[in-house]
């Protein structure tokens, strides 16, 4: 089965020439790595956490104990970014914070400067709340991403090492133990791939299969008095998991509650579950385990039905930075964490992939283009950490948090866009939404022409030494009602299947196909039991869900009304293709009391209004902003 496995196109085989997201590589390169490493380098303490554990600087560690992680990511976007513009002047910088991290490991493969520095002796004491594992599987993933695109194995040995370490101590036979915080499982999948090497697999499945089992290692910890007092950063987590008694009842924050196998409804941390499920669904393929890919398609329900904004954001609640209940769905308070809603593209790419179902990469096209591009500015030097769907001039991009995982996160996930954009197999390409430039798949070298996700239209032109049989899968986006393709000089009908047009034929040097996808305006409304969405219509546009500032309409948004019946246009506009909505009303009021005898309520036109891209709101400043708006 591991053949048969769909895969993005290696990034080092990827050139990138895209209207949307060239320019969004370039900013990038030229912005947001440099403007991040002055954060992880000068601004804080996380690189110099690393020096100090090598010996290179003297002093205590600095910040929260996941720090480290934010410097791995950073690693990892930098070499994506370094990949796609490879004349950009960041390798310094790059070489710089690696040898800084290799530097810092200790001759055992450990390395967590928090514990290095501060806790020695509690190394692996707390697993539920300190992060060791997950900021081990960041810095595997940066040493996978900084192999797959330069071929450097210094990272990559340096991070072998640490999953060595991490072997050693925990699994079948010794000690039982997982992260409070996943991460490693997936990271595992990816360092597998890398290497080869069947342990880091079965250390991955390993962490899978033992989470919620009976007899937790984290309810152990938290009867353990020896380090109550190191988990109380959490937040008190720890703490609401153990009854007067000293008995261990929840674990929900953690997914830690039942065996994911048995797992019915996401709950707890977005990220942490988002996590898990990639490496579920990972191991699932990889294993061909019915029950556990079964629970992953029963908790993509759940969550996708019944717990997800129209946007891609998931976790409503800062709380908890998760979930609560089935439409619980709040506008203006909505949390809706960067991190959780790349999570879901990365659950759903990975659904996707499996599968062969397009559903699964529609999830996960609505996370990317909206609630997780909505987390960086168009500048690329400030962001935000929740994305909510209503603001009163409230919100503000800011240049970075005290917890930073946002920032390094969401610049990966745009130095990798062509993982999502495109699959491959021996014999098969799938295209799940179109990115230009020029790719080198297993099947065939490609290149494409795109302006989406404004215009539905894009080209692909195939180069091939002689003819070659392969399938090309087209999506079919659920937003599209009608799809027409072309190939040239060949009248040839697509299979419909699972959400794809499929085309099986031999391909010749030049062959050209030509899609086009309807990509109207439309009003889209809630399931009537998501109560904060009562009476109320949001506008979506093939890929992107739009949003109503008051820097466009002159008055908040909150204060008018739309007719879903009326015409909606579009025109171009410097944050992207707009649309221009003529059925907007405001009520007639004047200034009086607070409360008032009911008189009924006049409404007249205010004239043309303008939606925006929501991933482009709060780029002009403070603002009123709003999402679902009221129907007339």
């Amino acid at each position: 089965m591991f053949a048969s496995l769909r895969r993005p196109i290696p990034l080092a085989q990827v050139r990138i020439r895209d209207p949307f997201w060239s320019e969004r590589l370039r900013v990038l390169s030229e912005v947001t790595i440099p403007t991040q490493y002055l954060q992880i380098a000068e601004h804080t303490p996380r690189l110099r956490n690393f020096l100090r554990a090598a010996g290179v600087e003297q002093g205590p560690h600095e910040g929260y104990c996941y720090n480290d992680s934010d410097v791995y990511k950073w690693i990892e976007a930098a070499s994506y970014a370094q990949a796609m513009h490879p004349h950009a002047p960041n390798e310094p910088l790059i070489e710089k914070v690696v040898a800084a991290v290799i530097a810092a490991q200790e001759p055992s493969g450990y390395l967590d400067t928090y514990f290095q520095l501060k806790e020695p002796d509690m190394r692996w004491r707390n697993l539920s709340a300190m992060h060791e594992m997950y900021c081990a599987g960041h810095l595997i993933e940066a040493a996978v991403a900084r192999y797959e695109t330069t071929g450097r194995t210094d990272l990559l040995d340096c991070a072998r090492r640490f999953a060595d370490h991490i072997g050693s101590v925990f699994g079948p036979g010794k000690r039982r133990g997982y992260c409070g915080h996943q991460e490693i499982e997936l990271a595992l999948w990816r360092l597998f791939d890398a290497t080869e090497v069947q342990a880091y697999a079965d250390l991955a499945c390993y962490f899978i299969n033992e989470r919620g089992q009976a007899g937790s290692p984290f309810a152990e910890e938290a009867r353990d008095p020896d380090i109550h007092h190191f988990g109380t950063w959490l937040g008190g987590w720890i703490a609401k998991n153990v009854d007067a008694e000293g008995n261990y009842v929840g674990g929900e924050y953690f997914q830690d509650h039942a065996p994911v196998r048995e797992q019915t409804e996401v709950v707890g941390h977005a990220v942490r579950a988002m996590y898990m499920m990639c490496a579920a669904t990972e191991q699932a393929a990889r294993t061909e385990d019915d029950a556990l890919l079964t629970a992953s398609l029963r908790l993509w329900e759940n969550l996708t039905e019944r717990r997800m904004y129209v946007t891609g954001g998931i976790g409503p609640s800062g709380h908890n930075e998760g979930f609560t209940f089935d439409y619980d769905l709040p506008n203006l308070h909505s949390y809706a964490e960067t991190c959780a809603a790349i999570g879901l593209a990365l659950w759903g790419r990975r659904l996707s992939a499996v599968t062969g179902d397009a559903q699964f990469a529609d999830i996960a096209e609505r996370a990317i283009f909206n609630g997780a591009l909505a987390g960086i500015s168009l500048s690329g030097d400030s962001y935000f950490y929740a994305n909510p769907l209503e603001s009163r001039s409230q919100h503000e991009r800011v240049p970075w948090f005290p917890c930073a995982c946002c920032p390094p996160n969401i610049a990966r996930m745009i130095g990798s866009i062509a993982s999502f954009a495109y699959l491959a197999r021996e014999h098969e390409l799938t295209i799940q939404f179109p990115v230009g430039g020029h790719f080198e798949a297993d099947a065939c070298a490609f290149e494409v022409e795109s302006s989406y996700p404004y215009s539905g239209d894009y080209t692909v032109r195939f180069r091939v030494a002689e003819p070659s049989e392969f399938e090309l899968r087209l999506r079919v986006p659920e937003w599209c009602d009608e799809m027409t393709v072309d190939i040239e000089g060949v009248e040839m009908e697509g299979e419909f299947e699972g959400g794809y047009a499929v085309y099986r034929r031999t391909w010749h040097d030049g062959d050209t196909v030509k899609v086009s996808m309807e990509m109207q305006p439309t009003w889209m409304q809630a399931d009537h039991r998501v109560l904060e969405n009562a009476g109320r219509v949001a506008l979506v546009r093939g890929p992107l869900v739009y949003c109503a500032e008051a820097t466009d309409l002159g008055v908040p948004p909150q204060t008018l009304c739309v007719d879903p019946e009326a015409e909606v246009r579009t025109e171009a506009s410097d944050l992207g293709t707009v649309c221009v909505v003529e059925g907007v009303y405001a009520e007639e009021t004047e200034d009086g009391p607070l409360y008032q005898r009911w008189e009924g309520r006049a409404l007249s036109p205010s004239g043309p209004a303008t939606w925006i891209p929501y991933f482009a709101w709060c780029n002009r400043g403070k603002t009123a902003m709003e999402v679902w708006t009221r129907e007339v």
